[in-house]
């Protein structure tokens, strides 16, 4: 019998050495592919996020020419997005469904879809009917000159709105936090202080700041 032959057939057997190499080449093929994976996996959520926005905006707009302004997006405690957002489905349906983020798992699902701020929410000084009646919403308008700004200086100058009657839809982008929630690594900060910023792939497909489409 010569060596490295099996006794029973003669047949030629795997070296420990030979084993190695192919789990080690493997392994080189699998940290190669699998963040490539989920880099392909990312931008196809961002790709399925826009559509669904320019959807969103579609049946936005065609509930905007039947009542005159946009469906209300200021909620009350009880109330979740998907309720309010349902005046586009029921009774009229201009929409199918309510679009979901893919990048927010947070929360209850009632939560999770694509973020809709409405003219009352982002200006406020109107009052809307809501779960458990009408709202008196106050004059919002500093707080979201101070949001868009300075990512957005065509809406904001900081102090003022410098557009009227707009509205703005969000999903939470690959790094799954709200950017007026969230601070950047190094920054410190919460809602109320923090602007809104939006997501931009050329700093990597991972990074900081929300996918924002504002109408």
């Amino acid at each position: 019998m010569t060596p490295g032959t099996s006794p029973r057939n003669g047949s030629k057997a795997f070296t420990l050495i030979e084993l190695l190499i192919v789990v080690a080449i493997i392994a080189i093929l699998a940290a190669i592919a699998v963040p490539n994976f989920l880099e392909a996996q990312t931008r196809s959520k961002v790709s399925r996020v826009q559509s669904d926005m320019r959807v969103l905006t579609t049946g936005i707009e065609a509930y905007r020419v039947d009542f005159n302004v946009p469906p209300r997006s200021h909620r009350v405690v009880g109330e979740t997005r998907e309720y309010v957002m349902g005046a586009m489905t029921t009774p009229i349906a201009y929409l199918s469904s309510i679009p979901r983020d893919p990048f927010n798992m947070e929360g209850t699902p009632g939560n999770r879809t694509i973020t809709y701020w409405g003219p009352d929410y982002l200006f406020g000084n109107t009052t809307v009917q809501t779960l458990t009646g009408p709202v008196n919403i106050p004059d919002t308008s500093s707080r979201t000159a101070f949001w868009f700004h300075p990512h957005f200086p065509a809406i904001s100058d900081g102090n003022r709105v410098l557009r009227e009657n707009f509205y703005t839809l969000i999903s939470l982008g690959p790094d799954q936090v709200f950017s007026i929630l969230v601070p950047p690594e190094g920054v410190s900060g919460g809602f109320g202080s923090l602007p809104l910023t939006p997501y931009d792939p050329t700093n990597g497909t991972l990074s900081y700041g929300d996918i924002i489409r504002i109408n």
